[in-house]
């Protein structure tokens, strides 16, 4: 009798697998962790063109902010919040594709790198600025804590 309760589990447990498949319930993303400087520094070799990364800041108050540099096929670099101006109220996100296109994990809306700051209707990334000195692109502390409220 108790191998049938096994069993019973066991299924039980493939079938919550299954439904989380189906049903598109994700992990939270992985994030490439950045040091907790007054000013992040990230090369531009890491990204290459057509292609977007997610990183991660953990203020001081141990709170952790996503944003995504991005790099056009034109060479254009571009910082967002992983955050949608619509959709940020959910705390979702974007999922990266390996071609470089930002899917907002609510909506469903795509974005090519070299489109996403036009973004459809009122669902489109949130800017975050950045400084180029070089191949270096610097984003300041501040300017990543203000964004605290989309997380």
């Amino acid at each position: 009798m108790r191998m049938g309760a096994v069993k019973w589990a066991a299924a039980g447990l493939a079938l919550s697998a299954a439904a989380v498949v189906w049903f598109g319930l994700e992990l939270p993303p992985r994030c490439t962790p950045v040091g907790a400087a007054r000013t992040i520094a990230l090369e531009i070799s890491r990204i290459t063109r057509g292609q977007a990364k997610l990183f991660c800041y953990g203020d001081e108050t141990g709170q952790k902010i996503r944003f995504i540099l991005a790099r056009g096929n034109d060479g254009a670099i571009h910082t967002v919040f992983d955050a949608c101006r619509q959709c940020y109220g959910f705390h979702k996100g974007y999922r990266l594709t390996r071609n470089g296109s930002l899917i907002c994990r609510l909506c469903g809306n795509r974005y090519t790198v070299d489109h996403m700051m036009a973004g459809k209707a009122s669902c489109a990334p949130v800017a975050l600025p950045h400084q180029r000195s070089g191949s270096t692109i610097r984003i300041s502390a501040a300017d990543l804590r203000s964004g605290r409220g989309l997380f």
